[in-house]
């Protein structure tokens, strides 16, 4: 895998950008600059380089990080692997960011016998060499802080508010999980007012297809220490979830010696505080989970573009027309993506606004230079509006040109056809009204 990784960076090395907007990467001897102005007029490259020129302008502002590290994490040649090394960052939840490291599906879930147990013991350190961290963030030292008066919208506030240092590179992995809080308090309030999300006494989210995030559940109990006045159900569903995670259910519980994953089935004998969260996961596609809507539902990179399943999930969405935010790596990815919700369901998506709560490393874009971060963009599902159905006339109706008002009850429009004859036809008797319905002019349907 080192040597690997030795290759494609030599490689990236050779590589020269486009001349134009320093996006995309290109071998020079292969694909000289003027090979720009000489391609066909129907690859429509003038409008992709301005558009790949707007994306690179926003590396500047993706970039403005308040951590003491952020100059390192955040240039185009950030080595990540080399980052975790010299930070100890090697076992718990960062297993799931290191490709030098065993696969953490097996250092997790590695035999069907013994899953929920192994389940279970893969979360006890979840922030791995970071002891101080864990001690604040998973209850063992007290919060000394009130809850926030007011929404948390950047890093520097909810690391000044949790006392944590910025030189700490924990928030990698509160990334996710401050998102959620982000959109939340921030995001739907703005977008659905009428939700009154904040006086909400629980919610229900939905996370679909975000196997890291299912995989690093401890850090979701900063979500009840954010908001202590909602209780929360997550259910986690997708296709790549592990086989013996399907039909789960577990709960997030704070104990004497700090926060617990731990399952009905097991049992407890340690008494638990009442709060708890409660976690459910269903491995399918989300268009065939059955049950009652959810308050929220979010998505972690969902690679829309790249799963068939998505064209039957999006309209899944619609028609639950549920509030659905996700969480996207690049603006680029979020340009493919609504394409794909357009045809699938003729609606589209919000403007992708930049997520305070972004990851700070920066990733690799392959073959191009694009500033590629987790959770750098949030957008949200602009559903088709509802058609009303057409009303047919009906030869008893009165109203002009024959037609019911669709805005009325359907008791009162029964109602109204039953009294809709002329004054001088309810004086008739009913064979008289027959007939007199008989020679009434008809309209063709």
């Amino acid at each position: 895998m080192l040597s690997l990784l030795l290759f494609l960076s030599i490689l990236l090395a050779l590589l020269s950008s486009s001349p134009g907007c320093r996006a995309v990467l290109f071998c020079p001897d292969e694909c000289p600059p003027s090979a720009h102005h000489q391609s066909s007029p129907d690859l429509n490259r003038s409008h992709s380089c301005e558009r790949l020129t707007l994306y690179m302008s926003h590396r500047v502002q993706l970039a403005n990080l308040p951590f003491t590290y952020a100059k390192e994490t955040t240039t185009e040649d950030f080595d990540l692997e080399h980052f975790l090394f010299k930070n100890k960052l090697n076992s718990g939840y960062w297993l799931l960011w290191s490709l030098l490291v065993r696969s953490p599906r097996f250092e997790l879930h590695s035999g069907m016998e013994q899953a929920k147990d192994i389940w279970l013991s893969g979360h006890s350190e979840p922030y791995g060499h970071l002891k101080e961290e864990a001690n604040i963030l998973l209850g063992q030292t007290p919060l000394n802080s009130p809850s926030p008066s007011s929404p948390l919208v950047s890093w520097s506030q909810y690391f000044s508010w949790r006392a944590l240092n910025l030189a700490s590179p924990v928030a990698p992995l509160l990334s996710s999980t401050l998102s959620i809080y982000y959109i939340i308090t921030s995001l739907v309030p703005q977008d659905y007012p009428e939700l009154n999300i904040l006086k909400k006494q629980s919610l229900k989210i939905h996370i679909i297809e975000s196997y890291r995030e299912f995989h690093t559940l401890m850090i979701f109990w900063e979500l009840s220490v954010l908001l202590p006045h909602m209780t929360f159900e997550l259910a986690f569903v997708g296709e790549q979830l592990p086989q013996e995670s399907d039909e789960q259910q577990l709960y997030l519980q704070k104990k004497s010696d700090g926060v617990s994953l731990v399952s009905p089935a097991l049992g407890s004998e340690e008494k638990a505080e009442k709060k708890s969260i409660r976690v459910k996961a269903y491995k399918r596609a989300y268009h065939m989970l059955q049950g009652p809507k959810p308050d929220l539902v979010i998505g972690f990179r969902p690679a829309i573009p790249l799963h068939d399943s998505w064209l039957s999930t999006l309209p899944r969405l619609q028609s639950m027309r549920v509030p659905a935010y996700f969480c996207e790596l690049s603006e680029l990815s979020c340009e493919s993506s609504k394409q794909v919700m357009s045809s699938a369901t003729g609606g589209a998506l919000s403007h992708p606004t930049i997520n305070p709560f972004r990851c700070p490393l920066r990733l690799c874009g392959g073959d191009n230079l694009l500033p590629w971060y987790s959770n750098a963009f949030i957008f949200h599902l602009l559903y088709k509006p509802l058609v009303p159905c057409p009303q047919h006339p009906s030869i008893t109706n009165g109203q002009a040109g024959g037609q019911t008002n669709p805005q009325e009850p359907a008791s009162q429009r029964a109602v109204t056809a039953k009294h809709s004859f002329p004054p001088e036809l309810r004086k008739m008797t009913r064979k008289e009204k027959k007939q007199a319905a008989r020679n009434m002019p008809h309209k063709r349907k």
